[in-house]
Formats: C-alpha cells, structure tokens, sequence
C-alpha cells in the first residue's frame, strides 16, 4: 500500500481525535512525526497488510507520559480511532501502535496538532486574507463564498475570539496558512500590519494572490499579476480564486487532495454530488489523485447513487481508469457461506 494510502487513514485519524475532544492524544499526534510500516501479512481473503504505526516525540514529552502512565492509555485510544477509520476495510489493519521518544522533534513541534483547532475548517485549505479594517465586510464575504470550494479563510478580528491575545493568533494563523490573499487598496502599503502580513508569506514562500482593488501589487508582492476586482462580486472573485489554486504549482496538489478526501468521506449524496461538481470544475487533476479516489470509492456507500457515479466516471474516463457501476459495491460482502471450503 503507497505511502498516501496511509497518510489518508492518518488524516481521518486525526479528524476522529479532534471530534471525540481526546485533546492529550491529538497534540502528539503530528502527522510529520508518525511513521509505518507493514509487521505482518496474511493471505487470506485477497491479502491483508497489518501495520505498526510509531507516533515520535521529544524526549522530555516521553519522559513526562511515562511517569504520569499515559502511554498505554494513549496508545488504545489511538488505536480504536484506526480501527474506526478503517472500519469496512479488510486489506489494512493497523495493529500496533507505539509512542515511541524521538530525539531530533522539539517542543515547539506541537503546533502543528493543534493548528486547526480553532479558527480553521478541519480539512480545508488554509487560507488567510490580509486586509484593511475598511474592507472587513468584502474580505467576510469572500470568506463565505470561498467555503463552498474547500477552502477556509482567516478574517483578522473576525476569526479571533475576544478572550485571546489577537497579536497571536494573527501569527499563529500566518505560520499554518496554505496561501495568503490580500485586498489591495490604495492604502494597503500604508499599514505595517498589512505589509508584514504579505511579507511573512513572501518568506515563508507560500502562494500569495493579490485582489487589485483599485490599485497594483507592490514590491516583491509586484511579481503576482493578482485578480481585477472591478465589477465582480465576492462568488465571482472566488471561483477565480479556485481556479489559481488548481494551477498554481504550489497549491494545486494540496489543495486537489483536499477535495478528494472531501469526497471520498462524504456524509451524504448531497456532500458527495457537491464535492463531485468542484472536483470536475478542476481543469487537470494529477493522474495519482484521481487514481487514490477511483482506489477507494467502493469503501463509502454514500457514493452509489447513480448521479455521483455517473459525475465521478466523466473525471475516471478522462484517466483511462475503471469505471464505477452500482453492482461493485455488493460485490465486496462476503459471507461465511460463499467462502471456498
């Protein structure tokens, strides 16, 4: 099984810990301190792969569990979370699961398991939007109209609680976005926030997409062309804004990971015809994404109606990928009478 097979079961993992509220488990389970790999394999019933999944962190953060006797109890309430996101899957099981001490994490490392624990939509794409206090209500309605593509935004004092110090969350939020997008005006430059905003995403390299509205990206910021505001309302600017991260060499694989993930765990057939439609507003999507999909469709039955399906095999076609009918979803229950002996 590839190695985003298993960053997929990880990410749900990490979904179910954030809604059961296991917060001590959901801040050591840092998706870039999680290793795997296969301990055994049965042939049984098509293959099955059992795996160990190691959870690294810092030495002194082991030591700490380990005296308060947490590690067990922290590893079985991983672990049931695996087996809810594997339930219905008989290839993969994740048998083991090992908190083991890891001397090259740091303690700031922590961040990253929490990073979406407040202001951002679990799972979406990240995206923070710099603006002047004047134009908080288009930078609101942006916010409002980009939803609807998978993609969560950051308004500054819109998205801070009262309670918190705003100078940190603002920076909190800067160091997990995924993209930067910033309403230019005529007295953007002038604000220190504004600027600084812009100039942390240029260090940290992430996308930046500058709203010309009424006037021109500047400085190092001058080299993205941006999107003309004029005449446009917010759904219009943000169906363009989609098509930017589906191209950009920098967001497009993220982010259309984003939306299969969005699809393939739909809730419904109303979640899965909706992610369906943006999945095939995309213009190209990397062959390996569509494959992940068409891998794993059979595994949500909220995907068999006949509308999805239909959707979903015009992106499978394009591939030169199998085709998905009604019927393959029976064909994967099998009961004790059906088996060969």
């Amino acid at each position: 099984m590839s190695e985003d097979y298993i960053k997929h079961y990880i990410k749900i993992v990490k979904g179910l810990l954030k809604a059961q509220k296991e917060t001590e488990a959901l801040l050591i389970f840092n998706i870039n301190n999680i290793n795997s790999y296969i301990n055994n394999h049965d042939n049984w019933n098509g293959g099955i792969d059992y795996y160990t999944i190691e959870i690294g962190v810092s030495p002194s953060e082991y030591t700490n569990l380990k005296n308060e006797n947490k590690i067990e109890e922290l590893e079985s309430c991983i672990e049931l979370a695996f087996k809810d996101a594997t339930k219905g899957v008989e290839s993969i099981v994740f048998d083991r699961i090992l908190i083991v001490a890891n001397d090259n994490i740091e303690e700031d490392e922590i961040i990253e398991a929490i990073e979406d624990f407040t202001f951002w939509n679990f799972g979406y794409y990240k995206m923070f939007i710099s603006h002047l206090s004047m134009d908080k209500s288009s930078a609101s309605n942006l916010k409002t109209a980009l939803v609807i593509y998978g993609i969560s935004c950051f308004v500054a004092h819109e998205d801070i609680e009262p309670t918190k110090e705003w100078a940190s969350e603002i920076e909190k939020a800067l160091l997990t976005m995924d993209c930067l997008c910033a309403i230019i005006t005529t007295d953007f430059i002038k604000s220190k926030w504004c600027d600084q905003e812009v100039g942390f995403a240029l260090g940290r390299r992430v996308l930046v997409i500058p709203i010309r509205k009424g006037y021109d990206p500047y400085g190092l910021m001058g080299k993205y062309q941006g999107v003309q505001s004029n005449g446009k309302n917010a759904n219009k600017l943000a169906k363009e804004i989609f098509d930017i991260l589906c191209k950009n060499t920098r967001s497009k694989n993220i982010y259309t990971k984003n939306l299969g993930n969005f699809f393939l765990n739909s809730k419904s057939t109303d979640e899965a015809n909706k992610w369906i439609d943006v999945l095939n507003e995309v213009n190209l999507i990397e062959k390996d994404i569509v494959e992940f999909i068409n891998t794993h469709y059979l595994n949500n039955d909220n995907l068999k109606d006949s509308n999805v399906i239909e959707k979903a095999n015009k992106l499978f076609t394009k591939h030169s990928l199998r085709t998905i009918n009604k019927n393959m979803f029976t064909e994967k229950s099998i009961t004790i009478d059906n088996l060969p002996f």
